[in-house]
């Protein structure tokens, strides 16, 4: 029992110099959840809530060769997002999402385009 004991021990000790490291990074945590700082309307939800435009934005995916990840209406609603986000909005409304192949920069492209707007600005 008492061998149980100094084998714990050692291996318990044995971890005491590891270091973690992790590719995330704490000073990009914002940047990661900036998309969810707006949320997203339909035309319906906008019709009796005060509101203005800040302009339009576009959002793309691009899968540039078929190792790379398959271009997404998902990804190109994210670009859109972020870049409402960096005008100040706190609102989307999207529009028209367009796919097209084989361009001369992505095999598949989706893009995807919105109006970002402040929902809301009771100043």
């Amino acid at each position: 029992m008492k061998y149980i004991y100094v084998l714990a021990a050692l291996l318990l000790s044995a971890c005491s110099n590891y270091e973690f490291k992790s590719n995330l990074n704490p000073s990009n945590f914002k940047e990661y959840f900036k998309p969810s700082a707006v949320t997203e309307y339909s035309e319906e939800e906008l019709a009796g809530v005060p509101n203005r435009s800040l302009g339009v934005v576009s959002g793309l995916s691009c899968q540039i060769n078929e190792r790379d990840d398959v271009a997404t209406e998902v990804k190109a609603r994210t670009d859109a997002r972020l870049k409402a986000v960096d005008l100040g909005a706190n609102a989307i409304k999207f529009g028209k999402c367009v796919t097209l192949t084989n361009t001369p920069a992505c095999k598949v492209s989706v893009t995807c385009y919105a109006d970002a707007l402040i929902v809301n600005d009771r100043k």
